[in-house]
């Protein structure tokens, strides 16, 4: 309990205080330590994500692994790296990164409200977005089907909030050259994290461990990093005014995702 309200107050005290020079520079240097990546040794050129507010969410976590292959492979583990990447090029691009969990643990004791555990941890997600106004909310996450043929990623936005459809829009248009989907990549999604938020909302399934090939490459820091910068490009070419809001429809139960995120 002690660790997740301390959570809440680093989050607060983040929002608040990156909004300095200072501070910036070091969440920079926290992030850089985190990720392992060199800091820049220039200022990136501005852009239109300057000042944004993000919240970028590892999906999962604890004793929620995820998506696994029963061979350590873990969901957890693999998105919480891509979202430490993405957090990372936010911040030099100075914007303002949130990560909703910095290690592998679960967000239930945030909130009390909701009737069980899993629920209370889907809601913690979102009440950072909503307690730091961010202006967008991008939860990262990682697919399984049964058929090992099945590849790419897949973004899911919110039927809630129009600019949610646009946001999915401009991140699929960038992360479609790094992991290409076969069938309809850019889909509303009925999962509690989207219904819920009330700012632009997407899931973003980077790709499936199912796939053998892809598994190997989720499992690759530098697939990773590639990932975390197409994420980072639809970002700001949302916040650019770019993307379309397409009409489609996500499938029925039974299909790519179980309906629990």
């Amino acid at each position: 309990m002690a660790r997740a309200g301390g959570a809440v107050l680093v989050v607060v005290v983040v929002r608040r205080a990156c909004a300095s020079i200072a501070a910036g520079a070091l969440l920079l240097v926290w992030l850089a330590a985190l990720t392992g990546r060199a800091l820049p040794v220039v200022a990136l050129p501005r852009s239109a994500a300057v000042g944004k507010v993000i919240v970028v969410d590892p999906g999962h976590g604890g004793i929620d692994p995820g998506s696994h292959n029963g061979e350590g492979t873990m969901e957890k583990e693999i998105v919480l790296e891509i979202a430490r990447d993405i957090c990372y090029l936010l911040a030099r691009a100075r914007a303002v990164p949130i990560l909703t969990r910095h290690g592998d643990w679960e967000m239930s004791p945030i909130i009390e409200h909701e009737t069980t555990r899993h629920r209370r941890d889907l809601a913690a997600r979102i009440h950072i977005a909503h307690r730091t106004n961010a202006d967008a909310f991008v939860s990262v996450h990682v697919n399984k089907v049964r058929s090992a043929s099945t590849r790419g990623a897949i973004v899911f936005y919110s039927r809630n909030n129009p600019e949610s459809k646009r946001l999915a829009t401009c991140i699929h248009s960038v992360i479609q050259d790094v992991a290409p989907h076969q069938g309809m990549s850019v889909l509303e999604g009925d999962y509690y994290v989207l219904n819920a938020a009330k700012v632009p909302a997407v899931i973003v399934e980077v790709g499936f461990i199912s796939h053998p090939e892809e598994k190997e490459l989720l499992l690759a820091p530098s697939y990773r990093g590639q990932l975390a910068e197409a994420i980072f490009g639809g970002l700001v070419l949302f916040f650019e005014g770019s993307g379309v809001t397409p009409e489609r429809k996500a499938p029925s139960p039974g299909g790519s995702r179980e309906p629990s995120l």
